[in-house]
């Protein structure tokens, strides 16, 4: 296969990628122009044009177009084919890059072989200046614009005035002390929870979905690559019923009178938020994709994103080791984070380093390829449970938040109240014995 075989076959990867997800297009910024196989490019102009007119853009609705519109890029056949061909959609963005990279180089060597060939009987200055000229113009289209300095500025002016006099500039955690600390999650923020087994840290961060999701118009998207769906709903349905987890295996044998009536009212409850649950989206193309999907058909929530866990997430591209895909994965996270404007919360392990020192509170090193989760995370928190490690404990029930990195804001040690049989989170409130919630 030649490169002009192999660049035609990476455009009809790019647009059976479109087919199989339309919003895919609202991702790129790529003209007809770029495509170098006359039906490809058609057929891109096609979706551009479906797009403009507020159609989604999929195999349905460019039938519909009938067969004189179709016709110039294969029709309906062809369509299915693109579609079907597709080795992977998560890698969208690398058929992307690969058709600019082609694109930009094809039209430098059209640049030199037009200098060369008029400069075979004349050598004015001019005629250099122009290639040269083109040559950055091509170097120049590969870079989005950018606003000025002052153009942002003023934007930045103008978010400012619209921040809330009362409440958060941030979605809320679900609990009244981190909102202290952190004004909220951050949109744009890559949140790190980290701890060894048995913290807590999934539990926390499902406590966080479910009270902001009651408390404000919070939309999670929860990813649980480690558990499966039946577990996570189980789970919310024990934190918002007060029932004991280990009851929900099987309600039939295990509830009493009084379980059956709070579950009743935590499904209730729960049927009201919005909440989506994913546990087959396992890289960040895809989780990308599913939270950009939500984030169009709720323009009027808050979002916050939830992973469950960073090492299970696969990467898109093989590389030679586990610690280079990582620190490719979280900065991918992060960049996802930015881009769709959401705070992003990824449940990490630590290494086993923690249970060969005598104080086992973790530190930032504690993290796995800890050197660039450490870097790219703006905000790192770390569960820590005494009793698991000291039966005898003065502090018994209480977990430790050790905020361990904040890139806008304090660190230091948050406590909060933890009923595991209940996989339950509570405020802190030094003179109750009871585990009563303190709402926000």
């Amino acid at each position: 296969m030649n490169k002009y075989e192999l660049a035609i076959e990476i455009e009809q990867y790019f647009l059976g990628s479109i087919l199989l997800d339309g919003s895919l297009m609202e991702e790129t910024n790529l003209t007809p122009e770029h495509f170098i196989e006359a039906p490809n490019r058609e057929l891109f102009r096609t979706m551009q044009e479906l797009r403009k007119a507020g159609e989604e853009v999929n195999l349905i609705n460019l039938t519909r177009l009938g067969t004189s519109k179709t016709k110039v890029f294969g029709g309906r056949k062809k369509l299915s084919q693109l579609a079907a061909a597709v080795p992977s959609v998560s890698a969208f963005k690398k058929y992307e890059k690969s058709i600019i990279e082609f694109h930009s180089v094809q039209s430098a060597i059209k640049f030199a072989n037009d200098f060369l060939r008029d400069t075979q009987d004349s050598n004015k200055i001019q005629q250099l200046s122009s290639f040269i000229q083109n040559i950055n113009k091509l170097e120049g289209d590969t870079v989005a614009e950018s606003l000025d300095f002052k153009q942002k500025l003023t934007k930045r002016m103008q978010e400012h005035s619209k921040t809330p006099q009362k409440g958060m500039s941030g979605t809320d955690t679900g609990f009244l002390n981190l909102n202290r600390i952190t004004d909220g999650w951050q949109s744009g923020d890559l949140i790190i929870l980290g701890a060894r087994p048995s913290m807590g840290k999934t539990a926390f961060a499902l406590n966080s979905a479910l009270e902001g999701s009651k408390k404000s118009e919070v939309y999670a998207t929860i990813f649980s690559i480690e558990m499966k769906e039946e577990a996570i709903i189980d789970r919310l349905i024990a934190t918002e019923g007060n029932i004991n987890v280990m009851k929900m295996r099987n309600p039939n044998r295990h509830f009493n009178d009084k379980d059956w009536e709070n579950y009743t009212k935590a499904t209730g409850t729960l049927a009201k938020l919005n909440i989506d649950i994913r546990p087959e989206e396992n890289n960040v193309p895809n989780m990308r994709a599913v939270v950009r999907r939500n984030i169009k058909n709720h323009p009027d929530k808050k979002h916050v994103v939830v992973i469950d866990f960073l090492t299970l997430i696969k990467s898109v591209e093989k590389k030679q080791s586990r610690h280079s895909e990582v620190e490719d994965i979280v900065l991918d996270l992060k960049q996802m984070a930015k881009d769709l404007n959401v705070p992003v919360i990824v449940i990490a392990q630590l290494s086993r380093d923690v249970e060969r020192r005598d104080n086992k509170r973790p530190v930032l090193s504690d993290l796995r390829e800890s050197g660039s989760i450490e870097q790219t995370a703006d905000l790192v928190i770390f569960l820590y449970r005494d009793e698991y490690y000291n039966p005898d404990t003065k502090t018994p029930g209480v977990t430790e938040l050790l905020i361990a990195k904040n890139r806008n804001g304090k660190v230091g040690t948050l406590n909060m109240r933890f009923a595991k049989e209940t996989n339950t989170f509570y405020e802190y409130i030094d003179d109750t014995k009871s585990n009563t919630r303190k709402l926000i």
